[in-house]
């Protein structure tokens, strides 16, 4: 199992995850790809793309027209089809702001939980779930 493979994980349900450590386990670190926000969940916030956080000037672009009085500015790295995913998804994650802490969906899975291999990410793919892993302070 290496970092950046996507599987399927067994919860409460079947959901996929991206491995963000990998090796022989037995834990392994994930994060889970969710539905991606629904417009009346996007009231008050900002969300970006993760090709939008890669590129330092549009992420600043993004940020400063965002002004003061947003609730909050997320970061949505785009997963589908190229990564043979039946359905769209996303890795959301929040980024850190004065007294709030938003949830990212990482957690320590057992090696157990983790059903099928469903692929794995392209270069590009990784480099924007890294940038806004790394913005959002999770890591």
């Amino acid at each position: 199992m290496k970092r950046g493979e996507l599987w399927w994980a067994r919860f409460d349900d079947r959901r996929p995850v991206v491995l963000l450590s990998g090796g022989a386990g037995p834990e392994f670190r994930v994060v889970q790809i969710v539905a991606p926000a629904a417009p009346a969940e996007k009231q008050g916030f900002v969300l970006m793309s993760g090709e939008q956080a890669v590129d330092a000037d549009e992420r600043r672009r993004i940020v400063e027209a965002a002004g003061p009085g947003m609730r909050a500015i997320g970061i949505e790295v785009f997963f589908g089809a190229q990564e043979v995913l039946a359905e769209d998804g996303v890795v959301r994650v929040g980024l850190p702001m004065d007294g709030k802490i938003f949830c990212t969906w990482m957690l320590s899975l057992g090696g157990e939980h983790l059903i099928e291999r469903i692929g794995v990410l392209s270069p590009a793919k990784l480099r924007e779930l890294d940038v806004a892993i790394e913005l959002s302070g999770a890591e």
